[in-house]
């Protein structure tokens, strides 16, 4: 009954009406707050984020997150119906040129140019969209010089590689703006969920662009220290419970910001916070799905939980996509081993050729367990054949087949405890040095690629 109470209210829905900004949005609390235009799209893309998590029906979820969408639809479609450009006769308009995207780029255009009505700009196309990236120049009919406007979608099945991309190109651009040359320089940028715009001025025609963009152009790229170095500094004070605070609230801020889910991860596994460590990595992994760390604090959580199933599967999955973690290899080698799986952590600690690890000593800690667990097959065959000998000794009456019983019973006791000792020895020293190797993964990380959102 209340599942179909649910879906009831999301078929009474209406997405055809235009609505005035700011708008008006009623809480889960009961309480109505008025949003911007870009408060109240990312509100929508934050509830579809957390719709899994809200809610274990999946047709339940499929209706939230439809609603979602048909919601920023209409926010997008009323703003640009209100405060869009205008299009020239015989021109296809800009819902059929940008389609759902003209809103949100009209919104970025009215920043940019500090226009309270609709703006006087007109388009050229320079190229089309290829890659999922298409480029315009933008004239603005207040500045006699023009602008080079890049659209990035994020959809499909290529949308982490034009995500990608768009930071690298800012990265760029960031780059180019400390040179002087006739070279493109950034005006402004912005990016939500499913698009980004980039937004450049070249040589000469940026100097007569910068006083027209007044002090939007200072704020657009700026290089003061972000929140992701705030949060390298308080970890490196040693506050880490104020730390995962501030992962969390950069996470739910920027919800494609991997670092924050990975170091929020890394964090709540070395304070203990199971639940914390499971929360972040999963909502992690349905941004970043291919991402190994991630899956190594998820599997992480799921051993320390009691999950030793979905634990081995996960851990599986980051040695699979990061096979240079050693943190991942050990854990799952341990873990295999608790299980009493012996032949699946030797095959784990054995296949190590083809690649180079990421952690020097961690890896030799890997081979010196490989060899602890060929040493404990020697001595459990050892210490069984030591005391069948001595039970077949003593059943043909002679009690000195009791010295090689007890021999045989103290190696495997004896070996047991030193075997399983050195196992949980290597568990603790990973979990102890997590901090410090979870710092450096990510450092060795953001130099080999574009720093995420």
């Amino acid at each position: 009954m209340d599942k179909n109470w649910k879906l009831q209210r999301y078929d009474r829905k209406d997405y055809t009406e235009l609505v005035d900004f700011p708008v008006e949005i009623v809480g889960r609390d009961g309480v109505v707050r008025r949003y911007t235009f870009e408060d109240s799209i990312r509100l929508y893309q934050r509830r579809i984020t957390f719709a899994p998590i809200r809610y274990r029906d999946s047709d339940v979820i499929r209706a939230e997150v439809n609603h979602c969408r048909s919601r920023i639809d209409q926010l997008r479609r009323s703003y640009f119906h209100r405060f869009g450009w205008g299009t020239p006769p015989g021109h296809p308009s800009a819902e059929e040129v940008f389609g759902d995207l003209a809103g949100e780029l009209a919104a970025f255009l009215c920043r940019v140019l500090r226009c309270e009505g609709r703006p006087d700009i007109r388009f050229e196309l320079i190229t089309n969209e290829q890659n999922g990236v298409s480029t315009w120049y933008v004239t603005p009919d207040t500045v006699s010089s023009g602008m080079i406007l890049y659209v990035h979608r994020f959809d499909g099945s290529d949308s982490d590689t034009v995500r990608e991309a768009f930071f690298s190109a800012l990265k760029f651009l960031e780059r180019m703006g400390r040179t002087e040359g006739d070279g493109e320089r950034l005006l402004a940028f912005h990016h939500t969920v499913d698009c980004g715009f980039v937004l450049t001025g070249r040589g000469s025609e940026y100097a007569a662009l910068v006083p027209a963009q007044g002090d939007v152009v200072e704020s657009t790229f700026d290089l003061a220290p972000t929140p992701w170095d705030h949060v390298l500094d308080i970890i490196r004070r040693g506050e880490y419970e104020a730390a995962l605070r501030r992962c969390r609230d950069l996470a739910e801020a920027q919800p494609f910001h991997r670092n924050a889910y990975v170091a929020g991860s890394m964090l709540a596994a070395f304070l203990g916070e199971v639940q914390a460590v499971e929360d972040l990595a999963l909502l992690g992994t349905r941004y970043f799905p291919e991402d190994g760390m991630l899956r190594y604090f998820l599997g992480v959580a799921r051993m320390r939980s009691g999950q030793p199933g979905q634990a081995e599967e996960e851990l599986k999955r980051a040695v699979s996509q990061c096979p240079d973690m050693v943190a991942a290899r050990a854990v799952l080698a341990v873990l295999q081993i608790r299980q009493r799986k012996f032949s699946a952590a030797r095959a784990t600690l054995s296949d190590r050729s083809h690649f180079r690890p990421d952690d020097r000593r961690g890896d030799v800690e890997l081979e010196r367990l490989a060899h602890w667990l060929r040493w404990r097959t020697v001595a459990v065959l050892a210490g069984w054949l030591m005391a069948i000998v001595g039970v077949l000794t003593v059943a043909g009456g002679t009690t000195m087949g009791l010295i090689p019983v007890a021999v045989g019973v103290t190696v495997l006791v004896g070996g047991w405890v030193a075997f399983h000792r050195q196992v949980e020895a290597l568990l603790a020293r990973h979990r102890f040095e997590e901090i410090a190797q979870g710092l450096r993964r990510l450092h060795r990380r953001n130099n080999q690629g574009p720093l995420v959102s």
